[in-house]
């Protein structure tokens, strides 16, 4: 999930963008930079695990080291499909991947994303509602988290009666806010209880993957990625979608892969609701 698009302009931080890339040419690695590159690698492992692509992630820690804002939204974009191909590519081998259920949500989510991006309206308004609805979305997965119940395939008249409103509004909000629309699906199938946890997290990835890559197109890569900046991020947040999609199959529980899904959703609800008070 690439995050919410900051303000074009320049965000102090630890070291100012321009500094910043200058220092990065010169023979010497900026300690900053040496801070940065494992960071956005521990946010792709954390985010990868339940199929997101840790897009507000990068895009807090971009802010907090000074990257100039207007790189910021497409360098997110570009790590999130790193990060989300990754887990996808993981996930799909364990055959978690489940295209019947994931496509009716899918397809019409990506040219609702590309109306999305020519949104125009107040901001402010929209996110709080986006705060309190994954707020709410965070607590019933919370709640649920302890439920062994086993997920329900439903009629295809249902399916495609929730799924294609939903892939609308999913598409419309992940374009308006330049997100990806994992955060969005995954709480949506759990709280269905159609789709266990791993095989949410792989319709995640698949979701994020897809519209970052709509967006990167919709967008145009407004906001120039710096390649000496977003190739050495890039690799780190591969390695660290790798292993945390790979921790998510072999190691966590479904009780704690939806306490995870939980946090991080608390968290983007957290961004959401900070970015519109500010």
């Amino acid at each position: 999930m690439p995050g919410i698009r900051p303000v074009a302009g320049r965000v102090p931080g630890i070291l100012s963008g321009t500094a910043f890339r200058k220092s990065w040419h010169n023979p010497l690695v900026p300690t900053s930079f040496l801070l940065l590159v494992p960071l956005c690698a521990f946010v792709a492992a954390a985010y990868a695990a339940v199929g997101l692509g840790g897009g507000t992630g990068y895009l807090a820690l971009m802010t907090l080291f000074g990257m100039d804002t207007e790189a910021m939204p497409s360098t997110a974009l570009l790590l999130n499909v790193v990060v989300t191909g990754a887990a996808l590519l993981r996930f799909g081998l364990a055959g978690r991947l489940r295209p019947r259920l994931l496509l009716p949500f899918l397809l019409p989510a990506i040219p609702a994303a590309f109306a999305g991006g020519l949104i125009s309206a107040p901001r402010q308004i929209f996110l709080l509602a986006l705060a309190a609805g994954l707020t709410a979305a965070a607590a019933a997965m919370l709640r649920s988290a302890g439920s062994n119940d086993e997920p329900s395939t439903p009629v295809p008249a249902v399916l495609l009666a929730v799924a294609i409103p939903s892939g609308i509004l999913i598409g419309l909000a992940s374009g308006f806010l330049g997100i990806g629309g994992g955060v969005f699906l995954g709480p949506l199938v759990l709280l269905l209880g159609w789709a266990a946890p791993r095989e949410v997290a792989a319709m995640s990835s698949a979701t994020v993957f897809t519209l970052s890559i709509a967006g990167l197109a919709a967008h145009g890569l407004r906001g120039s990625i710096d390649l000496h900046i977003a190739g050495p991020l890039a690799i780190a947040v591969l390695v660290g979608g790798l292993a945390g999609a790979h921790l998510a199959e072999t190691r966590l529980s479904a009780k704690a892969l939806k306490r995870l899904f939980a946090v991080i959703i608390l968290v983007a609800a957290a961004r959401a609701a900070f970015s519109a008070l500010t």
